[in-house]
């Protein structure tokens, strides 16, 4: 019936998080040895940024790319970010889905994997351990580890700990890697300029293989405030996470107050949402039954709360968005708008947009494809643009002819950028975001302010440049009038300066005066 296998000759295993990632790599971006190489420098970079914005520290990045043999390199990252404390360093670069990003707030990882998965690519190409060198301000520790796949836990072969008398703080990672640099170069270099744009507070320093140097100066003292961690909205929970939270309250604890450990909910809420539910507020939150745990969770999903407010968040800014666009194109005109706090899920996000056109922008043009610079939680997102909702929504959901624009042919640059305390990343390998109605309908609107904004230039632009012709084609009539009418009259013909004035509208008397 099944070739003769039965049930108890099958064999099961249990895989660690640690070897399912490894088995299972090219979810995480590290398919081939060219994006190997872009994704191992973006996941580093990412974790130093991350360590300074999150704490309201201007980064300072250093980065040195070396080539080792024909197809192995050594990437080394620094940073003036936080630190890791000596505590957490075997865990933090040595245990998959361990680290400080499973919190309600905006950063950009998302499930703690992205570096621990550099690690892993690292060993599985070059059988070599991760090197990590770490303060938080007091003694610098020095540590060589490896992660164990089948455990998922660390190796430790080397840990040193060196005086710090000058308070050094930050973290350097040295990983060697196999990757093809010289097809990845583009790629890398344009994840620079990307992030030099979304981040012109911060100081970027490159060094490649072949002798070249990105260097990128921070541009701008201010910095987009750094978020803050948030409570869970009751729009994104479910029974597991309700449960979780009702274990970990304390025994006196009541419904009603168990309920304002949810954002949005306060006391007034909290009372109005267990009465519309039936159930007793004062009651220890411990004995609820199941029953009552599933009623409230699916309460949750029918009343009316207050929207996530977004202190979870930190956008970029309109100031910062200007300045590094300008900075890399210089153009025309510029037009930003950020949308308010919206949700999906519970999970709180804002959409910021921008329209740049002209200036430098022109020397792109031709390409038939249109300009598009994706950002999430500040990290440029380079590869498969076309499945983004930012692309969805500019090829489908906007009619740009109403706002006499072509992004294909016209010198026009769009520039989108999603803050969300969860972005709905389609892939762990964090290149696109998923196609969700509220996040599709935010960028809709966004979009739609900015092209609004640039109609109205661009029709102001227009007026004027017809203003200009005709003044010129007046200008020429008037000249030829004055020089045949002066030949008649026996007069003096009027100067420049006077027909000038009688284009725009003077009277004669006035341009007389000017004489």
């Amino acid at each position: 019936m099944y070739g003769g296998n039965s049930l108890s000759s099958t064999k099961f295993k249990q895989l660690s998080p640690a070897e399912f990632f490894y088995n299972n790599r090219s979810m995480a971006g590290f398919d081939n040895p060219t994006r190997a190489v872009y994704t191992v420098m973006r996941e580093l970079i990412e974790n130093s940024l991350d360590a300074c914005d999150a704490h309201g520290i201007k980064p300072l990045i250093y980065v040195s790319l070396k080539r080792i043999t024909a197809d192995e390199l050594e990437v080394l990252i620094a940073d003036n970010g936080v630190g890791v404390p000596s505590r957490y360093i075997a865990d933090a670069f040595g245990r998959v889905f361990f680290g400080s990003k499973y919190t309600i707030r905006q950063s950009r990882g998302t499930f703690g994997l992205g570096g621990k998965m550099a690690i892993l690519y690292g060993q599985l190409t070059t059988g070599e351990p991760v090197n990590v060198a770490t303060s938080i301000g007091s003694d610098i520790h020095l540590v060589k580890l490896s992660i164990d796949i089948k455990l998922n836990q660390p190796i430790v072969h080397q840990k040193k700990i060196l005086h710090n008398p000058n308070s050094y703080r930050g973290t350097t990672v040295s990983i060697k890697f196999k990757g093809d640099y010289v097809s990845a170069r583009n790629r890398v270099i344009r994840y620079l300029r990307m992030t030099r744009i979304a981040l012109p507070y911060a100081s970027i320093i490159f060094f490649d293989p072949e002798n070249q140097v990105f260097l990128a100066p921070a541009l701008t003292e201010s910095m987009p405030k750094p978020p803050v961690e948030s409570k869970p909205h009751p729009y994104g929970v479910d029974i597991i996470k309700v449960k979780e939270m009702v274990d970990s309250s304390k025994r006196e604890v009541t419904l009603l107050k168990f309920l304002q450990k949810f954002s949005r909910i306060g006391v007034t809420t909290a009372s109005r949402f267990v009465t519309w539910l039936g159930l007793d507020p004062n009651r220890p939150v411990k004995k609820l039954s199941d029953d009552e745990i599933k009623k409230i969770v699916e309460g949750f999903k029918s009343f009316t709360f207050l929207p996530p407010d977004g202190s979870s968040l930190s956008p970029l800014g309109e100031q910062t968005i200007r300045t590094g666009l300008t900075s890399e194109y210089n153009p025309e005109f510029i037009s930003v708008t950020t949308r308010p706090p919206s949700a999906y899920e519970g999970f709180s996000f804002i959409v910021e947009a921008a329209l740049a056109y002209g200036g430098g922008i022109n020397s792109e043009n031709g390409s038939n494809e249109v300009r598009l610079l994706r950002f999430a939680n500040k990290i440029p997102l380079i590869y498969d643009s076309s499945n983004d909702v930012a692309m969805k929504v500019i090829e489908e959901d906007i009619d740009w002819a109403n706002y006499g624009l072509d992004p294909k042919v016209d010198p026009l640059l769009i520039f989108i950028h999603i803050a969300a305390s969860k972005v709905p990343f389609k892939t762990a390998g964090k290149e696109y975001v998923a196609d969700r109605e509220e996040v599709r309908r935010e960028i809709r609107l966004a979009l739609r302010k900015c092209a609004r904004d640039l109609k109205t230039y661009l029709s102001k632009k227009k007026r004027e440049q017809n203003f200009h012709m005709r003044n010129e084609k007046l200008l020429g009539y008037l000249t030829l009038i004055n020089k045949y009418s002066s030949a008649l009259s026996g007069k003096a013909p009027l100067e420049g300066r006077q027909l000038g004035l009688l284009i725009k509208g003077a009277k004669w008397d006035d341009a007389k005066e000017e004489i």
